[in-house]
């Protein structure tokens, strides 16, 4: 659990003191995984990484077939079964590091920057899997993660850790992210149109955004039509709006 620096204070985890107990006397409660799933499969092709983590906590061989056969069907993963793991997409290969994990039945699912070298598409079928696991199965999921638009609206609670020795922030996504140094755009688009509570989608924006389009009509000419000359055209219709405004 620790790797340099100085210790204070004390966790624990389910009762168990991450001083005394060893990262694998915590299988069974948390599962971690790392941004970088190829770099962390011990075995070579899909079904046997599944079955890794239950091999080593000594579960019988009929409950390790059961819960393969779940953890293939929960993520929509069956069909690369049989699959090397070097031959899968990035999307694929965090799906399985996720299912090998999941195996062990942990009630907590710890992920770091599980999206980061992803394109956004198989982004979404990373964060498709995590809710599900969220509503069907009843997991906790803690995720650190830099690219906070891509997952800021599926939380339900944002810890924010400002460094620096600053106390930590635990609350509301939306309230959070109103102080947070860092945070999505639509976030500070919120901020600035003065919304509350502030938007964490752009699908939020879009319904929050009604309003304001509706003022800004007669400000912004059609796009079809031919715009003004000149450098300064667009900073006079932004300034007329503002001396409307007053």
């Amino acid at each position: 659990h620790f790797t340099g620096g100085t210790l204070h204070g004390r966790v624990t985890v389910d009762g168990r003191d991450t001083r005394t107990h060893k990262p694998r006397e915590l299988a069974d409660v948390v599962g971690t995984v790392g941004q970088d799933p190829l770099a962390h499969f011990v075995t070579d092709t899909v079904e046997d990484e599944l079955a890794y983590g239950m091999e080593s906590l000594g579960l019988p061989p009929e409950v390790m077939r059961r819960r393969v056969e779940e953890t293939l069907d929960l993520l929509s993963i069956a069909a690369l079964r049989d699959r090397p793991l070097a031959s899968l997409s990035g999307g694929q290969q965090q799906r399985v590091a996720i299912g090998s994990v999941l195996t062990p039945h942990p009630r907590v699912l710890v992920l770091d920057e599980p999206t980061s070298a992803l394109d956004p598409g198989a982004a979404e079928e990373v964060l498709a899997v995590l809710q599900r696991l969220v509503h069907d199965l009843g997991t906790t999921v803690l995720m650190a993660e830099h690219r906070l638009e891509r997952v800021v609206q599926y939380a339900d609670q944002v810890l924010l850790l400002p460094g620096n020795g600053s106390t930590p922030v635990l609350g509301a996504p939306a309230t959070v992210m109103a102080d947070s140094p860092v945070r999505p755009p639509v976030v500070d688009l919120g901020l600035l149109a003065g919304w509350s509570p502030l938007p964490l989608s752009v699908r939020d924006a879009r319904r929050r955004a009604t309003p304001l389009r509706e003022r800004l009509a007669p400000y912004v000419p059609p796009v079809h039509a031919t715009a003004p000359d000149g450098p300064g055209s667009r900073g006079r219709v932004a300034e007329r709006w503002r001396q409307d405004q007053r």
